[in-house]
């Protein structure tokens, strides 16, 4: 953590942005070129800066003692980018991340053929060098990312400078960066290094009223109380962070709650009051994020159409119906004795309850712990190693696996064409395409629409969040504090989903290296030999960045889905935050080079370590997905058949 003082000098200093003069002709062209003619501003600005901060470490180079001035001057530039950071990444979030503020772990282009590490470079990884224990030591690689810092700016600016607003622009520019701010900002996921998350927290919020200013006399005229709201809120956000500066006493809840929500909301009111179009007026492929949602917890804040390419046809709720039924019958498996039910029960929020599930015909265990289904829709990619990229081809892995469903899609199919009431439900189901009324296709897609639907956002958290209720047990507040602060865990499962998508679009999942043990020990720990994604069978992750790197799963409705990990290593929720305020593998002995979790200690209190259990327990919410078929359909010349189970034998 830097120096108190400098970095209250830094809000106060910030202030300075936070200015605005009055539009002398309050049209809607006047207001798009203020906040074009800002960003202008802002990114000359974040020039100027970064030459400052170019010239500090040239000075560096001969001063062995200009380590001070240095952070100084990386502090500012990073408070110079907040003030445009809603832009550059609404224009080319790639680049962004790629070039000028990614995370400071290498990554794989997936632009190119073969295996291309893209080694991380920009502001976090500056910001992770230069406040850390080996600073000095790092001196050269610090000077080379700051002057290619500079260089990759340079292309931004020219590029940057010269686009043309929209209206539409701004307002979803704006929207995208209030969850930023809040997902990935205030958790201290964008400072690793430097901690100075609050400050630059303020800055990108006055930035964001900055930009919204101009419009507001145009609300004004249609809604002076929307107005006036919107003042009043962005006007106490700024105070409010600047007030509780402090990362770890911040209430984040209270800030969720009274300022956050109001102001996600506010814009989407001024987006529709002046007749904005949005995006679904320019194109129809779904959004990530459903735009038209007014909270970040909202049951709507994702559209489940994004990540399931699911050609609905015409009978949805048919296909639905027809996928829940093959989800709970064991005819699908090569033994007619499981379905995909047996390893993910709906009393246990799909999930089986044993460290790793059993193999078919009991004979033994599978490679991994079964993960929810509930919100599994969300993802990029499906499995913990992230090895199918589509939710409808998720099942084929399970279908052919010979220690799961041990079988194939053509004797799936031609037992249940041997079912004239299973006939009839794909016919009626896919009466739009009858060519493939019964068949992989439709077996795998009516599969993926049932699993889609497992969606919930309705735990008591939840309703607390979205302002619904009024009362929350004292110790869940602090324990999602802790979550979204002090404890880091928001930094890995990301607010709503509090799973790997990646805020604010949440079109990528991220896997990490955690360090898991084979066996409960922290006296002689012995890493678990599964190798995770780098085991694959993706070209693009057979490398080592990606050894023993697992998807990053939800913690809703942890409080039924142990045991944990993905080998199922520990039982109880304590034995996992155990782990994480350790500092994973490598606080239990566990020597892994790649390991992505922080390897120091959180230093976690007993009290808090509970109070962050308590949270977790409060995302439970599965009950209303839980129901199962009453019976199964009859095949006519297969008695024995008919004597199989809802769910199945084992």
């Amino acid at each position: 953590m830097y120096a108190a003082g400098l970095i209250a000098a830094l809000i106060i200093g910030s202030v300075q942005f936070f200015s605005f003069t009055p539009l002398p002709d309050p049209t809607p062209e006047a207001a798009l070129e203020q906040s074009q003619q800002q960003f202008r501003q802002g990114l000359e600005a974040l020039k100027q800066a970064i030459a400052r901060y170019v010239a500090a470490g040239d000075q560096w180079a001969g001063d062995p003692a200009g380590l001070p001035s240095v952070q100084e001057a990386h502090l500012q530039t990073r408070l110079a980018f907040k003030q445009v950071e809603l832009w550059m990444e609404y224009f080319d979030r790639e680049a962004v991340k790629r070039y000028v503020n990614g995370p400071p772990l290498p990554s794989i282009d997936l632009s190119k053929p073969g295996i291309t590490i893209l080694q991380p470079q920009g502001l976090q990884v500056l910001d992770e060098l230069l406040f850390g224990e080996e600073a000095v030591q790092q001196k050269d690689s610090i000077l080379l990312q700051v002057r290619t810092l500079q260089i990759n700016f340079n292309d931004f600016y020219l590029y940057q400078r010269r686009l043309a607003f929209q209206h539409r622009f701004v307002l979803e520019a704006i929207r995208y960066e209030l969850l930023r701010v809040y997902t990935l900002g205030l958790t201290g996921f964008d400072t690793p290094g430097s901690g100075n998350a609050m400050p630059e927290a303020t800055v990108a919020f006055e930035a964001c009223y900055k930009h919204l200013q101009p419009y507001l006399p145009l609300i004004k005229e249609k809604d002076p109380k929307l107005a006036a709201e919107l003042g009043t809120r962005f006007q106490g956000a700024v105070k409010y962070l600047t007030a509780n500066g402090d990362f770890d006493t911040f209430n984040r809840l209270a800030f969720l709650r009274k300022y956050l929500n109001p102001l996600y909301a506010g814009v989407l009111a001024v987006h529709k009051a002046l007749g904005v179009e949005t995006v679904y007026e320019t194109t129809t492929i779904p959004q990530a994020v459903n735009y038209n949602s007014d909270k970040i917890f909202d049951t709507r804040f994702f559209d489940t159409r994004f990540f399931f390419n699911n050609q609905a046809g015409e009978h949805p709720e048919k296909r639905i119906a027809l996928g829940k039924m093959l989800f709970f019958d064991p005819i699908l498996s090569g033994n007619n004795k499981r379905s995909c039910a047996s390893c993910h029960l709906p009393g246990r929020a799909f999930t089986d309850g044993l460290p790793k599930s059993k193999a078919i015909d009991e004979h033994g265990f599978i490679m991994r712990n079964a993960p929810t289904l509930i919100n599994a829709v969300y993802a990029e990619n499906y499995f913990l190693d992230l090895r199918e990229p589509a939710l409808e081809r998720q099942i084929k892995h399970v279908v052919m696996d010979e220690n799961e469903f041990n079988t194939n899609f053509d004797e799936i199919v031609g037992k249940l064409k041997q079912s004239a009431e299973y006939l009839q439900l794909f016919e009626a189901a896919y009466a739009d395409v009858p060519a493939y009324a019964l068949s992989p296709f439709s077996v795998s897609d009516a599969l993926a629409a049932y699993v889609a639907t497992l969606t919930s956002f309705n735990s008591a958290f939840d309703r607390y969040a979205r302002g619904e209720t009024n009362a929350i047990d004292p110790a869940v507040a602090r324990g999602y504090n802790l979550f979204m602060g002090k404890a880091a865990c928001g930094t890995c499962h990301f607010a709503p989903t509090f799973n790997g998508n990646v805020p604010p679009y949440y079109e990528e999942t991220d896997s990490e290296v955690l360090g898991v043990p084979a066996k409960n020990d922290t006296v002689h720990a012995q890493l678990d030999p599964d190798l995770g994604r780098y085991a694959s069978s993706r070209p693009h992750d057979e490398t080592a960045i990606f050894f023993h790197a697992f998807k990053t799963t939800t913690v809703r409705n942890v409080q039924m889905t142990g045991p944990y990990m993905h080998n199922g290593v520990y039982n109880t929720l304590d034995e996992v935050v155990d782990f994480y305020n350790r500092g994973g593998g490598a606080g239990i002995g566990i020597e892994l080079p790649n390991q992505t979790l922080p390897p120091d200690p959180l230093n976690l209190t007993p009290k808090e370590m509970k109070d962050l259990v308590a949270f977790m327990h409060a995302l439970t919410d599965f009950q209303g997905l839980a129901d199962m078929p009453q019976r199964l359909p009859r095949f006519e010349n297969q008695a024995k058949w008919n004597e199989r189970q809802v769910i199945g034998a084992y």
